[in-house]
């Protein structure tokens, strides 16, 4: 008797214990920074974005996006590779003067992608 209760116990408790992975998290190495080749100073804006998975290797299958709103919904400019892995090129047009939130979404894709944010800037 006291067998079977220590084994329906430790089923049990495997049952409910979480998986180790099934979130993606900075201690699986689930966690990118982004590089990028300038800030926006005019209202056409190219720059070019190094995905860095920890910080240091470059992601050569990411698809990231640079995306702006000065109020309401964002508009999005992917970037698309260039010649050098792991870089890659957006043309962002900013439709007015005015002051402009950016965001960079890394494309560290499937389940580790997130967006990476930045201070509004001011464009004439």
């Amino acid at each position: 008797m006291k067998k079977s209760l220590l084994g329906l116990t430790v089923l049990a408790a495997c049952a409910v214990a979480p998986s180790a992975t099934a979130v993606p998290s900075a201690q699986n190495g689930c966690w990118a920074t982004v590089k990028l080749s300038s800030m926006p100073q005019t209202r056409v804006w190219v720059v070019n974005v190094t995905p860095l998975q920890h910080g240091t290797t470059t992601l050569t299958d990411a698809k990231p996006r640079v995306e702006v709103r000065v109020k309401g919904s964002w508009t999005v400019f992917r970037a698309k590779k260039t010649a050098k892995p792991g870089v890659y090129r957006a043309r962002v047009v900013f439709p007015s003067a005015g002051t402009w939130r950016f965001r960079v979404w890394d494309g560290f894709e499937p389940m580790c992608a997130r967006y990476h944010t930045y201070a509004p800037v001011h464009l004439v």
